[in-house]
């Protein structure tokens, strides 16, 4: 979430939510806004205000409207979840609830780490990131048409006449879809993406060739010098816009699937240091500031022994979404392994850097983790380092590998920093 994007708000019956105010400064400290309501008429003219995120209400209702009474009118002034807590419901009373409004069931004793888990995956659902699609046509008025009829259908669109600069905004617009006219003089469209599959960071990247070939043998030589389809150019509109839509929803959930890690759906091992290398050849050749944060969780074995594996990973669920939610597009958050993440800062000094990184550390040791009435804290020490002109990735990492080593030495709890 960017610093200017307004946090999406969640509204609370106030009303026998057990440990209500716990909730809200957890749903606050995770990105939400929070805001509790004890009456009908304070609640509805909020929603008409600002129509919430998300609104959480318990099975006593408030103070002067039971809970089946406000549930339609809630429906009618949000389309965002309405989510239900309660002690327990028979699969009637859900049927029931769910015809007049309720999306989600959230049943005490509240676990309040698994609600925000479930509200994430809510938000994400509710956020449209249009899909960005890269055509590569010679003719400007074929390249125009389909980008017209494509960003009409809201999506994002960039249009390339010359195939061999296709790498650049392969790199930098990180397409979705590459539509690749077949025949053009600099050339052809199955030459050039049997050169793009040679990169590994593209060797995913759908790429459909256009064209008004129409004889099957040629188009299936075409596929098989590494695109994924062969499309008719001039085709219908409402054709074009769902073959796009398709192919660029699945190419995400793959891309998904084969990139993030499945535990804290922060980018695994291999694909963290993949966009590290990758930013460092940009950092050399742009000339701006990179830095690179190695991030430990604190006596995490202790944290499995006295609690529980599953508690671990709750753990480290909650730092993975801290991260995720502050990196604010300026690099990338990735799990380094076990209980170890790694953070790639873009055009950041060391010392721009090691503020974020310690503020992360300040707020994190002042989440409440809980395993069932046992609550307790967790810290994390981290290492810092920037980029220097002789350094590779791999040299980078030791760098800030170092200074973690050096901040744990030195009492845990703390952010170390590479002086080199």
């Amino acid at each position: 979430m960017n610093a200017n994007q307004e946090k999406p708000i969640i509204y609370l019956s106030a009303r026998q939510v057990q440990g209500g105010a716990e909730l809200a400064r957890q749903l606050i400290f995770f990105g939400f806004e929070c805001q509790a309501f004890s009456k009908q008429s304070a609640l509805l003219a909020a929603m008409y205000t600002r129509a919430p995120f998300a609104v959480l209400l318990g099975e006593a209702g408030l103070e002067d409207c039971a809970a089946e009474k406000i549930i339609p009118l809630i429906g009618k002034l949000s389309r965002g979840p309405l989510l239900y807590l309660t002690s327990s419901l028979s699969v009637v009373q859900q049927i029931h609830l769910m015809k007049i409004g309720v999306s989600d069931f959230v049943y005490f004793p509240l676990d309040i780490q698994k609600l925000i888990d479930r509200l994430d995956v809510l938000l994400e659902q509710s956020l449209s990131i249009p899909y960005r699609v890269l055509i590569v046509d010679d003719s400007d008025a074929m390249g125009k048409v389909s980008a017209n009829i494509l960003i009409k259908a809201g999506m994002e669109v960039q249009v390339l006449k010359n195939p061999l600069d296709v790498f650049f905004p392969l790199e930098r617009f990180s397409p979705d879809i590459v539509l690749m006219d077949v025949y053009m003089p600099q050339c052809s469209g199955d030459e050039i993406a049997k050169v793009i599959r040679q990169y590994t960071q593209f060797d995913s990247v759908p790429i459909v060739f256009l064209s008004t070939e129409t004889n099957r043998i040629k188009q299936l030589m075409a596929r098989s010098m590494g695109g994924d389809d062969f499309w008719v150019k001039n085709m219908p509109e409402e054709e074009l816009i769902a073959s796009v839509n398709m192919t660029c929803a699945r190419y995400r959930s793959l891309r998904r699937w084969m990139s993030c890690d499945s535990l804290t759906t922060l980018l695994n091992h291999t694909h963290i240091i993949e966009f590290l290398e990758r930013c460092v050849v940009r950092s050399k050749k742009e000339a701006f500031s990179l830095s690179f944060a190695m991030i430990d969780i604190d006596h995490f074995k202790k944290i499995n022994d006295n609690y529980g594996h599953s508690i671990g990973d709750q753990v480290i669920k909650s730092l993975a979404r801290l991260l995720r939610q502050s990196i604010n597009g300026e690099g990338a958050a990735g799990r380094y392994g076990g209980e170890e993440f790694a953070v790639v800062f873009t055009e950041t000094s060391l010392v721009r850097a090691a503020q974020k990184v310690d503020d992360w550390r300040k707020r994190f040791s002042e989440l409440i983790q809980s395993s069932n009435d046992i609550q307790f804290q967790v810290t994390f020490s981290a290492g810092v380092a920037a980029l220097k002109n002789s350094m590779d990735a791999a040299q980078l990492i030791d760098a800030a590998d170092t200074a973690l080593y050096q901040a744990k030495h030195a009492g845990r709890n703390q952010v170390g920093l590479h002086q080199a």
